[in-house]
């Protein structure tokens, strides 16, 4: 980890539901929309500002965006995903996201 990285805090994602149990995608907002929608040309704030309004709406949004922290390769980080560009994610990724999810009795892991 670099010193830079070393200095920032560290984001804890907690989604309601095991993000690696894909039941949370029944629940989505972009559920039934065109997947073109949440991969625009560019990145910029116009581009991605329709997708991310799907996003701010939905009430899987922290799983989804845990699902794509996990699984995603960094290398391959593409479309507007939890509400978050790749840019973003990089930032994230980076920072140091530790995916956390609630035991039994709602207490995190």
């Amino acid at each position: 980890m670099s010193a830079r990285a070393a200095r920032l805090p560290l984001l804890h994602l907690v989604p309601t539901a095991t993000a690696a149990s894909h039941r949370w995608r029944d629940n989505a907002a972009c559920l039934g929309l065109d997947a073109e929608l949440f991969f625009p040309v560019d990145n910029r704030a116009a581009s991605v500002e329709t997708p991310r309004r799907v996003c701010r709406g939905c009430p899987v949004r922290a799983e989804c965006l845990a699902d794509v922290m996990a699984t995603e390769e960094p290398a391959r980080r593409f479309g507007v995903v939890g509400g978050t560009t790749p840019g973003e994610r990089r930032v994230l990724h980076r920072a140091g996201l530790a995916i956390t999810t609630p035991l039994v009795g709602g207490e995190v892991a």
